[in-house]
C-alpha cells in the first residue's frame, strides 16, 4: 500500500494531486503548526490578467497554534468578497457553468474549524478529478504523540501497513532512507508535471496557480489525464 502524508492547503496546485493520485492512502495532516504566509489559507488565481490572492480570514492564526485549533473568521462579508473575486475572474471559463457551483457550495459551508472546512473542499476536488484515494486527516485518526519529522511519518506508515511512502521533491533532504528501509518502507518522491501537453490556464507566464483556475478552464477528461501525468523516483 503506497501512502502520502501532506498538510491541507487551499485549493492546492497541480502537484498536490498528483500526488494524491499516486498513492493508495493520503493523509491530511492537520495537527501541526500553521505556518504563516504559506499555502493553508490562500492561493492565487488569475483576476483581469494579473495575478491575485484568495484568502480564507482566520481567527488567532499564530504559528504556535495547531491547524487544526484554528477557526475561520464568523463573518459572510469575506465570502461575499471571495465569491465576487472568482466570478469576476472566471464567469466566462470554459467550465464555469460546472465549476463555479462546486466552489460556492463549499464557499457557503466554510465555517468553524480551519481544517474541516480544508478537507471538505480537498474531498470534492479529488472527486472532481477522479480521485479514488482514501483520504484521512490526521488529527481525528492518529494520537499525537511527542513524535516530529519523518519519525512521525513514519509512525502513520506503520500504522497503517504502508510498505512505500510516496513525497514530494521538496522534501529528499527531510528524510533518511536507512530509516525507511529498515522499517521495511520504501521511500519514494514524487516528479510532478506541472506542464501538461493541452492543460489551459488563466496565466500565460507559468505561474503556478491554485488547481481552481485549472478546473474552470479545462474539462474534467484532460483534467484527469493530467493528475496521472507524474514520475516516481527512488530515493
Amino acid at each position: 500500500m503506497k501512502l502520502a502524508i501532506m498538510q491541507p492547503y487551499l485549493f492546492p496546485y497541480l502537484g498536490y494531486w498528483q500526488l494524491m493520485a499516486a498513492v493508495d492512502m493520503f493523509v491530511i495532516l492537520d495537527d501541526v503548526n500553521y505556518i504563516n504566509r504559506g499555502w493553508i489559507n490562500r492561493n492565487r488565481v488569475v483576476v483581469n490578467g494579473k495575478t491575485a490572492w484568495m484568502t480564507v480570514p482566520l481567527v488567532g492564526a499564530s504559528q504556535n497554534r495547531l491547524i487544526s485549533e484554528i477557526d475561520i473568521v464568523p463573518d459572510n462579508g469575506w465570502k461575499n468578497k471571495m465569491e465576487r473575486m472568482i466570478v469576476e475572474a472566471y464567469a466566462q471559463a470554459p467550465e464555469a457553468r460546472t465549476v463555479l457551483p462546486l466552489f460556492n457550495r463549499w464557499l457557503k459551508g466554510a465555517s468553524g474549524s480551519l481544517s474541516r472546512s480544508l478537507y471538505e473542499s480537498i474531498k470534492d476536488v479529488a472527486v472532481h478529478l477522479g480521485i479514488a484515494t482514501t483520504i484521512i486527516p490526521s488529527s481525528s485518526v492518529y494520537p499525537k504523540n511527542d513524535l516530529k519529522g519523518q519519525h512521525r511519518i513514519l509512525d502513520i506508515c506503520q500504522r497503517e501497513g504502508a510498505v512505500t511512502y510516496v513525497n514530494p521533491p521538496g522534501g529528499r533532504d527531510m528524510y533518511d532512507t536507512v530509516l525507511f528501509r529498515r522499517a521495511g518502507i520504501e521511500l519514494l518522491f514524487l516528479e510532478p508535471n506541472l506542464h501538461v501537453g493541452r492543460l489551459r490556464s488563466g496565466a500565460n507566464d507559468g505561474t503556478v496557480l491554485s488547481i481552481l483556475d485549472h478546473m474552470l478552464y479545462n474539462p474534467r477528461r484532460l483534467l484527469m489525464d493530467a493528475v496521472a501525468s507524474f514520475d516516481l523516483k527512488v530515493a
